[in-house]
């Protein structure tokens, strides 16, 4: 497991073996025999490949993470509506934190999407793992927060629910499981006029 301050050293470490090894290139040149003055031109990209490099490096180091061991959090912040409707598109507004130890990617492998789960109250009815899912609109960094419309749209029977919005790390867990706590609601999905 690689920890933040461990990824930091790898990362200063990898900058500096780039520099050192653009100086002894450098001296190595200066050490051969000099040849006659003739102009060099350098492409204007020149100066911005070692800057892609040292983004890719980053790229690398952050795409290393033990999400099995990695800290997990987020702070929720919404409510839910008393009154949703059956089988149309509802969207609930949250913001959320992500107070985890690494980025929430919005695509790709173990990307962070926005779930609930939902119980019926009166009968035996629930669905916890293949609701609608809602995804980021841009990565989130420790310590970012955003504000996203979370679709509900599958509630098929009229009645009152309990309703858990719940982030998960696709096909990882659920953030519930790590201790996060949900954003929970009672809610009564009932038919609505278009």
């Amino acid at each position: 497991m690689i920890n933040r301050i461990g990824l930091k050293l790898l990362l200063i470490l990898l900058v500096t073996a780039l520099i050192i090894t653009g100086a002894l290139s450098c001296s190595q040149s200066q050490e051969q025999p000099a040849e006659p003055e003739t102009p060099i031109e350098t492409p204007a990209e020149e100066g911005t490949a070692s800057q892609q490099q040292e983004e890719e490096v980053i790229e690398v180091i952050e795409e290393q993470v033990d999400y099995d061991s990695a800290s997990v959090g987020a702070d929720i912040k919404g409510f839910v509506p008393s009154y949703l409707c059956l089988n149309q598109d509802n969207y609930i507004k949250i913001e959320i934190t992500n107070n985890s130890d690494f980025t929430w990617k919005k695509d790709g492998e173990h990307m962070v999407r926005i779930g609930y789960h939902f119980y019926h109250k009166q009968q035996d009815t629930e669905n916890y793992d293949n609701p609608t899912r809602t995804a980021l609109e841009q990565d989130l960094k420790p310590g970012e927060s955003a504000t996203i419309s979370v679709l509900v749209n599958d509630i098929e029977q009229e009645g009152d629910y309990i309703l858990r919005i719940d982030p998960v790390l696709e096909g990882k867990y659920w953030f519930s499981s790590k201790g996060v706590q949900m954003l929970e609601g009672e809610v009564y999905f009932g038919p609505c006029s278009n």
